[in-house]
């Protein structure tokens, strides 16, 4: 009798696990690529877009996030999003555009002067008209990717090993690494000069044995993906701010339900304000522990007008760069100054 009941016992014990666990496992599981680490920037979105995905859905969707770039290097990811190999990711804008040049737009010099251009209440990258906009565009060039967010982590910063630049002719004769995008290419040709369209992945590796002696990205790579081991001068230019697109896979997107739709929209417009209100409070202790923990040297330019002149002076050329041309610029410009899509 006893051995009966000791069965009986276990045989409901392991049905109660049994449906526990069904009960957690969630109905939905989405994969969610990016760059880079966890405690980087695009690795802060991710996660905070995945816990509040689960919030919101009861555990019933979840975000398996995959870190540090082993997906491939960036534009691969795009490709694979694109193709339904990964359902969503957070990409640089300028690793997307080859599949929907009208992102390029956001890659043009000195067309945002701060932050707030691209996260901020109206900014290009947060939810409302203009980012409806660029979403068809997006669509309609790619086929396949729909754009649900966006971020930023700072102005694209020049990162150098040997000494400050200060100036435009600090350029000359240096090894830069830039990203693989036609726009940013022309960008640095306005400077007079030709740089190594390095993949991000093989970055670290590049400046550590002298491949590059320089290069440009947002401050806090240097802190939080390692470059302070080599990265000793550090000049925070304005001419462009990162901006990151957070795109899903479209077939995907509409095989779910309406309500799953919507809490995944909600999740990362909510995503959006929070890592933006993030960026801004994470420089601070960015400098600090670069300055007082690793001996990085801040510099300044001297002649940003020089910079800013001739940058600007190649955007008639860019324009055919950019899904949209002119007019597309011209839009991008108008939101920007007035809040609206004419």
């Amino acid at each position: 009798m006893i051995h009966k009941l000791r069965i009986a016992i276990y045989s409901l014990a392991a049905l109660a696990l049994t449906a526990v666990a069904a009960e957690a496992a969630p109905r939905v599981t989405i994969t969610y690529a990016h760059c880079c680490a966890p405690e980087h920037t695009y690795g802060v979105y991710a996660h905070e877009l995945a816990d509040r995905v689960a919030e919101l859905s009861g555990g019933e969707i979840k975000i398996e996030v995959l870190d540090g770039g082993v997906m491939g290097p960036e534009q691969a990811i795009a490709q694979k999003v694109a193709l339904g190999t990964v359902q969503m990711a957070g990409i640089t804008s300028n690793n997307v555009a080859q599949l929907a040049p009208s992102l390029n737009v956001l890659n043009l010099p000195y067309l945002n002067a701060s932050q707030d251009d691209l996260t901020g209440e109206h900014g290009l990258l947060r939810a409302g008209p203009y980012r409806d906009e660029l979403n068809r565009r997006v669509l309609a060039e790619s086929g396949s990717l729909r754009v649900i967010g966006g971020f930023t982590n700072a102005f694209r910063s020049l990162l150098a090993k040997d000494a400050c630049i200060s100036n435009i002719e600090d350029l000359q004769g240096l090894k830069i690494r830039a990203p693989k995008n036609p726009v940013m290419t022309a960008m640095w040709e306005s400077w007079g000069v030709s740089t190594y369209p390095i993949d991000w992945g093989e970055t670290f590796g590049a400046v550590a044995t002298g491949v590059i002696d320089a290069f440009d990205s947002p401050t806090d790579v240097v802190l939080d993906l390692g470059f302070h081991e080599h990265i000793k001068f550090i000049t925070e230019a304005t001419y462009l701010p990162l901006s990151a697109v957070v795109v899903i896979n479209e077939p995907f997107f509409e095989s779910l339900s309406e309500e799953d739709r919507a809490i995944i929209l909600q999740a990362a417009d909510e995503t959006d304000i929070a890592h933006a209100e993030y960026v801004q409070s994470n420089k601070e202790r960015v400098h600090k522990a670069l300055v007082e923990d690793y001996g990085v040297t801040f510099c300044e330019l001297e002649d940003p007008e020089v910079w800013a002149e001739r940058a600007q002076g190649a955007w008639p050329q860019l324009f055919a760069l950019v899904g949209g041309g002119e007019d597309w610029v011209d839009t991008t410009v108008n939101y920007r100054d007035t809040g609206k899509i004419d």
